[in-house]
């Protein structure tokens, strides 16, 4: 018969790293869906909009996926070569982006910001209309 002993040394020690293991890559996935901190650009108007262009990497760009993975991913015609806008009041928040004439155009957010997708990467789209 086992004691209590060589069942802990013998199992216990070998889940505990695997549950370990579970935890330091789980604590690792939920840090790359963390949003970044940053200070709002200064604006007369505390609710917008501010120049959000520098905050956003295009769907289509490679750095997306590397070097600027903590941007909000935008998928447009125009990537970010037109001025991105956002604005926002009372937790709510809305972007638009200019097309080459000047005209505002609305971008819709594509990830849920509620539940177990809460603080997840955003991804906006761009509303032709």
């Amino acid at each position: 018969m086992m004691g209590k002993h060589s069942f802990l040394s013998t199992y216990g020690v070998s889940m505990l790293k695997k549950a370990l293991t579970v935890l330091g890559v789980s604590a690792a996935g939920l840090l790359m869906f963390a949003p970044s901190a940053g200070a709002q650009p200064t604006n007369d108007n505390p609710f917008g909009p501010w120049d959000y262009t520098d905050k956003f990497v295009s769907a289509f760009d490679p750095a997306a996926y590397g070097s600027q993975g903590d941007r909000s991913i935008i998928i447009s015609p125009f990537g970010t070569s037109q001025t991105i806008e956002c604005n926002s009041f009372h937790g709510q928040s809305w972007c638009n982006q200019y097309d080459p004439s000047g005209a505002k155009h609305g971008l819709t957010l594509l990830t849920p910001q509620t539940g177990s997708t809460a603080g997840a990467r955003q991804v906006y789209i761009y509303n032709p209309l």
